[in-house]
């Protein structure tokens, strides 16, 4: 039976997945479309290609690299679906393993990435899954974020951490990861406020906001939230964000949203940071934990092809 469930979820997975990379693979398939019964691509077919490749930002030497093997005689015999898959699993292959996330996950991000939303749908994966959540509305310079965090913690029935009177996140995110300790809580989420990365002061806030609860508990990873739309400057982003505070991963927010869904292999592979779950929609079940493999076939395959494949 477990093994049915699994394959379920498993399958529900790759079509989300793929659904939520519509956009970007539209912008690969239909260069692709047009090689149909092509045996050579010269010089005008394979600028295309790279055009797409870069547009859907897979980046410069992951382009490369597979425009490259167009060329190989080596490789004719094996299909352009295999060779794009192969290429990316080489580019990434000195990536660290991902590792299970620990008792408290710190949200962080810049203004208008889904934070919230995320730190939410994040509590209401961990719930279906069985296990106790408590959520932290460490977020205090935006009264709607804790209204927001309010109704879907009540939605998803979770316990939550709030203090509107309060203008200290750190404070708030103490009371929050204490209490959810004290009650033996398996998951305690802190979403808190989006900062711009350049503004030394909000990151200093962050890293008090990290120290405090780091004395409380070892057992804290930190997740950004990136929103797929920003491309590479989600790059940026993220290295300045590390310099104040050690990011375990990444949650790709907007990903059915953008053209632009390569970004998650430029973020694992110039970052070395995982990323944990993709957000492809609206609802609570839209944030996804993000499959490697599922996330390749998505930017090549439709969902008939990669299910049945």
């Amino acid at each position: 039976m477990n093994t049915q469930k699994n394959g379920c979820v498993m399958i529900s997975i790759i079509k989300k997945t793929i659904s939520g990379l519509t956009k970007t693979r539209s912008k690969i398939n239909h260069i692709i479309a047009g090689f149909s019964g092509k045996s050579y691509l010269n010089e005008e077919d394979l600028e295309k290609l790279e055009e797409a490749l870069l547009g859907a930002d897979l980046g410069w030497e992951l382009s490369e690299n597979i425009i490259e093997s167009l060329k190989s005689p080596d490789e004719k015999e094996i299909s352009l679906t295999d060779r794009f898959s192969n290429h990316i699993l080489k580019y990434l292959q000195d990536m660290n393993e991902k590792e299970e996330l620990q008792k408290v996950i710190l949200l962080v991000g810049v203004n208008g990435t889904g934070k919230t939303t995320s730190a939410a749908k994040l509590g209401g994966y961990y719930s279906k899954d069985g296990e106790t959540v408590s959520l932290v509305a460490a977020d205090t310079y935006r009264a709607a974020a804790v209204e927001q965090i309010r109704i879907w913690s009540k939605q998803l029935n979770l316990q939550l951490t709030a203090n509107e009177k309060s203008t200290d996140p750190a404070s708030v995110a103490y009371d929050g990861v204490s209490s959810g300790i004290a009650i033996s809580h398996d998951r305690i989420i802190v979403d808190t406020s989006g900062r711009v990365h350049t503004s030394a002061n909000l990151m200093k806030e962050l890293e008090k906001i990290y120290r405090v609860i780091s004395k409380l508990t070892d057992e804290v990873d930190v997740l950004i939230t990136i929103d797929a739309n920003t491309g590479q400057n989600a790059l940026q982003q993220a290295q300045e964000f590390l310099k104040y505070i050690p990011l375990t991963g990444v949650i790709l927010t907007k990903m059915d949203g953008t053209a632009r869904g390569g970004i998650a292999i430029q973020i694992m592979k110039e970052l070395n940071l995982p990323v944990y779950f993709m957000g492809v929609g609206e609802q609570v079940d839209d944030l996804i934990p993000f499959s490697l493999d599922s996330y390749i076939k998505g930017l090549i395959l439709t969902e008939t092809e990669a299910v049945n494949g």
